[in-house]
């Protein structure tokens, strides 16, 4: 369903720039019956003379459909199948590696090493919308609707415990930018930049499951006879805000090729509640030991320092090809480095048989240094001026 809308929606915007071209004022035809007249008058001043230096903004440099010259620009960020990433990941899709460790191991965790990947699995592409309300002021969206992603953590302990994590979720979010701009990506004489703050929201909500496997160690040939395993289950959930700092500049390399650089700063707080229950078996008593029932319903405070908070920063660029004047197919790549702090939470937490307030659960959110990490991955778009 999702590569039909695509589909659909990368048709119709190429339909509209081989179709809704403006004429060209340079290639307009003059009256056969002009009369010739050696004396030249000067042009009507709202107009600017063909070929004139002017710095006056003129809308077939800007790529601009619309006679008054500004700019309304209309970009779909598409998912490259083939990459890691489909793009830089919201501020939803990053918190998706928080999680109580007692839910995942149960005891007292013991690891050695943890990979996380988060996967888009599909949903509405994310839409951006600009609307340029004078020569040098803008206001845009952007907004995503049922965007879903899948979220897999690998766990491997020093003690041949195995385990995997896994979250499923969607997400719509929406952002408000307002600044100097906008970007235009298609602009086709002069360098465009983009200076502005956005203010958004977002609310996610998933799956969350987990298996785990304890395998027997050997030792001297030996195997020391304990094995186990465990079943979780459970559901997650956000509710973020974010103010950003959005910044970027096209250049025009050819007529059919620019170069861009668009990057934004975001801070963002809110909520994360997360309910999970887990059953094991296990013949052992070593460290992270799977206990018979787990049980964690918690929720992080408000607030920017109380609740789930921190910032992220992106860095995306790329090249614009255009087969026509005001529409552009976008491809580049980003690297996007993140830092959050789960904050304070309330609730209970039930691990071998003693009931504690889920704030004392140790290492209550990634199991390793999730907290602060980087990733990276390709991006592609389209971008049309209507």
């Amino acid at each position: 369903m999702t590569k039909k809308i695509l589909a659909l929606l990368a048709a119709y915007l190429v339909c509209f720039s081989l179709f809704g071209q403006t004429g060209n004022p340079n290639n307009q035809r003059q009256p056969k019956n002009q009369p010739t007249n050696n004396s030249q008058q000067p042009p009507p001043q709202d107009q600017t003379p063909i070929g004139g230096t002017g710095s006056s903004y003129s809308p077939s440099s800007s790529g601009s459909a619309f006679g008054n010259g500004l700019l309304h620009i209309l970009e779909l960020d598409g998912v490259a199948g083939s990459l890691n990433q489909g793009g830089p990941q919201s501020i939803n899709g990053i918190l998706n590696s928080v999680r109580i460790a007692g839910s995942a191991l149960g005891g007292t965790p013991e690891f050695f090493k943890e990979d996380s990947k988060t996967t888009p699995s599909g949903g509405f592409p994310k839409i951006r919308y600009s609307h340029q309300l004078s020569d040098n002021t803008f206001i845009g969206i952007v907004a995503s609707l049922g965007e879903k992603s899948v979220t897999e953590t690998t766990t491997t302990s020093t003690s041949n415990r195995y385990t995997t994590d896994k979250i499923t979720t969607t997400t719509n979010e929406w952002k408000v930018k307002y600044g100097w701009g906008p970007l235009n990506l298609n602009t086709s004489n002069n360098v465009s930049y983009e200076f502005s703050i956005g203010y958004g929201q977002g609310k996610t909500s998933g799956d969350y499951s987990n298996f785990g496997l304890k395998l027997p160690g050997f030792s001297s040939g030996s195997s020391d006879g304990m094995s186990g395993y465990a079943i979780g289950f459970g559901d997650l959930r956000y509710n973020i805000t974010t103010l950003s700092l959005d910044y970027g500049v096209a250049v025009p390399m050819w007529s059919w090729m620019n170069w861009y650089f668009r990057g934004d700063t975001s801070f963002f707080w809110g909520t994360l509640s997360l309910s999970s229950a887990q059953l094991g078996i296990d013949t052992g008593s070593t460290a992270g030991a799977y206990n018979g029932l787990d049980f964690n319903a918690f929720k992080s405070k408000d607030g920017f320092f109380a609740g789930a908070s921190g910032f992220t920063m992106t860095f995306e660029t790329g090249f614009v090809l255009k087969p026509f004047e005001t529409f552009g197919i976008r491809f580049g790549g980003f690297y996007q480095l993140t830092y959050f702090s789960v904050g304070e939470v309330k609730g209970p937490s039930i691990s071998g048989g003693q009931v504690v307030e889920a704030g004392t659960v140790p290492n209550l959110s990634s199991t390793t240094d999730n907290e602060q990490f980087g990733n990276y991955g390709g991006t592609v778009g389209l971008v049309k001026n209507l």
